[in-house]
């Protein structure tokens, strides 16, 4: 990330046009024998996003943690998502799904994540995969688990727009993903397989990614979940039938492969020859929960591996990174441990405030590598979601969950999640033993509130005086 100019005796003049992430400017002049007068201007080139969505409250450190996610969000959005702006500049397409969710709590904006999704659909191995980032020629860049993300994200897309035509549109692309995992993707187990000709990534993490790995394979239970939804919406039903039948028969393929009855939990997968592999983590719980598998089992999962997590405790097993910790975050949020997330935030994005940007891992252990990541800065929609209290329900915000964390260590909260139907603003301020909470919904907005002493279903502005423990 540098230039090289050679320069003529006087005034010179030099314009470059390849954009450059950067924070500072270093300009070395060598052999010179004369003083020298230099002139920098900067051009910033970003797309054009209409920020409406904005988060405040009585902490500090939290505020600014909003402010270098947002921008880092914005600096990491050109003509399409990039992973960041400083290295490759490439649109990762795992990258790009948390990218979506930070956008659509800061502008409700979809267009770069419809032409992404074209954009990756394009890009095909002959078997049907996608390629991890497009467009590209980086043919070792070929992720079947961004295949699958690829898929969810045109779920991302109907939930967020209540459109379904996205995904009429690109049916037959979609097919032939699935294809490969209906084929060459898959043990003679029924299970899908590590094929070592790709790059199985995951995660940043010491996963286990041999034989049948069980976070790959619930990554397609998920994946057909929706898909059997979608289809159904699309007024399909042949083919709803048919992803809903096999996503039944995997759900119960996984439960039989990986459930481990003795210690409640799901292994990390199977090996090459079928033996169940003794290692346990953080994501194969979190995602098995996503899920929806074993319902009745999830409540110990979330108190036995993911509480302990994000209260600092040691857990064996590979640990999330500051991106794929944002699945750990939603399962949290919808259970009802909004404080727990919100402290974690807290606590490990606090450090990235002075680079003014979020790190694309915890604790910046690669060293030198981009601080303006945005697989990381989700604590955007998260914030929204606990403090904020404004968490989505249906496709197109028609409903949503209200059900604000109130703490009192930071005073109050103030927040707006912009929609396709307008702005959803929510704040709540303590004062002594309660809280003056208030929301207001645009038209078209329904909400179901959940507050100390308050359960009620909301349209329009409402305030409450609520009585705190």
């Amino acid at each position: 990330m540098s230039a090289r100019l050679i320069l003529r005796k006087g005034r010179t003049l030099h314009e470059f046009f390849q954009m450059m992430g950067h924070r500072y400017v270093t300009v070395i002049a060598r052999e010179t024998t004369a003083p020298l007068k230099i002139r920098l201007r900067l051009r910033e080139t970003v797309y054009p996003l209409e920020i409406k969505g904005f988060f405040t409250s009585g902490d500090e450190d939290l505020n600014q943690i909003h402010k270098i996610c947002e921008q880092t969000q914005r600096v990491c959005s050109l003509d399409s998502y990039v992973d960041t702006p400083w290295r490759e500049q490439a649109q990762w397409w795992g990258d790009a799904r948390v990218q979506a969710w930070n956008t659509f709590h800061l502008s409700a904006d979809v267009r770069l994540l419809a032409r992404g999704i074209r954009s990756i659909a394009r890009q095909e191995v002959p078997n049907g995969l996608t390629y991890g980032h497009a467009p590209t020629i980086a043919h070792n860049c070929i992720l079947p688990d961004f295949s699958l993300t690829w898929l969810l994200t045109i779920w991302d897309y109907y939930f967020q727009t209540g459109d379904i035509e996205l995904f009429k549109e690109q049916y037959g692309r979609i097919k032939r993903v699935l294809n490969y995992f209906r084929g060459e993707g898959r043990s003679k187990n029924g299970l899908l397989r590590n094929d070592k000709r790709y790059w199985l990534f995951l995660d940043w993490s010491d996963l286990y990614k041999d034989g049948n790995p069980a976070l790959l394979n619930l990554w397609y239970v998920l994946v057909l979940g929706k898909l059997a939804k979608m289809a159904g919406l699309a007024g399909m039903p042949r083919e709803k039938a048919e992803l809903s039948g096999e996503y039944r028969k995997l759900c119960r393929k996984v439960i039989t492969a990986f459930w481990d009855e003795k210690r409640g939990m799901f292994r990390d997968g199977l090996t090459d020859r079928g033996k169940r592999v003794e290692k346990y983590s953080i994501h194969t719980q979190t995602l098995a929960i996503l899920c929806g598998l074993q319902a009745s089992r999830q409540k110990i999962m979330i108190k036995k591996w993911l509480l302990p997590y994000t209260r600092g405790d040691k857990i064996s097993g590979a640990v999330p990174t500051s991106y794929w910790v944002t699945y750990v975050y939603e399962v949290l949020k919808q259970a009802g441990y909004g404080k727990e997330v919100v402290r974690h935030i807290h606590k490990q994005w606090s450090p990235m405030i002075p680079y003014g940007g979020t790190w694309e891992v915890f604790n910046n252990q690669f060293g030198g590598n981009s601080v303006t990541h945005a697989w990381s800065a989700h604590p955007l929609y998260h914030l929204a979601g606990t403090l904020g209290g404004i968490l989505q329900k249906s496709a197109g915000w028609k409903e949503i969950i209200f059900r604000p964390v109130i703490m009192p260590e930071y005073g109050f909260a103030d927040c707006a999640v912009p929609t396709p139907y307008g702005i959803i603003r929510s704040a709540w301020k303590v004062s002594a033993n309660n809280a003056d909470v208030r929301i207001e919904l645009p038209a078209g907005v329904h909400a179901e509130v959940f507050l100390p002493g308050v359960k009620e279903r909301m349209s329009g502005n409402k305030k409450w005086l609520v009585l705190l423990n």
